[in-house]
């Protein structure tokens, strides 16, 4: 009942601050994954990449999930972002994801299952110390790609982490217009997008913007023509409240759907 109370009042003050008329939503998971030293980074991806493909069914509800490795900034090591139609779908997914695991587990030889028993607690000791958030997205500024986008490469995310001090989706909209709309037009960002805060701890507005390398992240980035749209650009930045928060990530793997697998960048891995 407290979980509840709780999103329903989320509900509601993201209605008084997010409002997008006839706008469909979704919704995405994100974990941040903290303290991982250099050394342990292979161990933690090989065990992501087992487990999440073992955790893998036809009753999974994901609609995609992607694994960063933090670059540049302060802050945690990983960070998964897991999108969903739906808030029910959420909660569905996080007990198919347990059970297909515990299932493929089981269904493993006697003399083989201890091991795979200590894998899983390995990997789930990584999440010591992690935070959950959950975003809402809106279908029309939540994600935009170029042409033909490729994402089986090991492309860089730009995030920008705000707080409005007015509305987050006129906010949000604002640096569409002014930053993510533009780059993806003339091709210097391969994807952008918006969110906005829905349960947990978290920003009230997030940017991304993918590239395709480094060297293409600092050429868009110190564009001569980028910003052109003043108005979305001054609006941004009068709502704008405080200090923010500036993450690159390296993109480590996704979720292929269509085979069910962890799939790392690049070809035929």
């Amino acid at each position: 009942m407290k979980n509840n109370f709780v999103a329903l009042l989320s509900l509601l003050f993201m209605g008084a601050t997010f409002a997008q008329d006839e706008v469909q939503r979704s919704y995405e998971a994100v974990t941040y994954i903290n303290d991982v030293s250099v050394s342990e980074i292979p161990t933690f991806v090989s065990l992501y990449e087992k487990f999440t493909n073992l955790s893998m069914g036809e009753n999974r509800t994901m609609t995609g999930q992607w694994l960063f490795r933090h670059w540049y900034g302060s802050g945690h090591t990983f960070v998964i972002y897991t999108q969903y139609n739906s808030m029910e779908d959420y909660f569905t997914d996080t007990d198919a994801e347990t059970a297909n695991i515990r299932a493929n587990i089981m269904a493993l030889p006697e003399d083989e299952r201890q091991a795979m028993w200590d894998d899983w607690a390995s990997l789930r000791g990584f999440w010591d110390n992690h935070t959950d958030e959950i975003r809402a997205v809106s279908s029309d500024t939540g994600f935009l790609t170029v042409d033909n986008v490729d994402f089986d490469v090991p492309f860089v995310m730009s995030v920008g982490r705000y707080n409005s001090s007015g509305s987050w989706a006129e906010m949000g909209n604002a640096f569409f217009d002014w930053s993510i709309k533009p780059a993806i037009d003339d091709a210097s960002s391969i994807a952008g997008g918006v969110s906005y805060h829905y349960m947990g701890s978290g920003p009230d507005v997030e940017v991304w913007q993918c590239y395709n390398s480094l060297v293409d992240f600092a050429t868009s980035v110190t564009a001569s023509g980028r910003g052109g749209n003043k108005e979305a650009r001054d609006t941004f930045w009068r709502l704008a409240d405080g200090g923010h928060e500036d993450q690159i990530y390296l993109h480590i793997g996704h979720v292929n759907l269509e085979s069910k697998r962890f799939d790392l960048p690049g070809e035929g891995r």
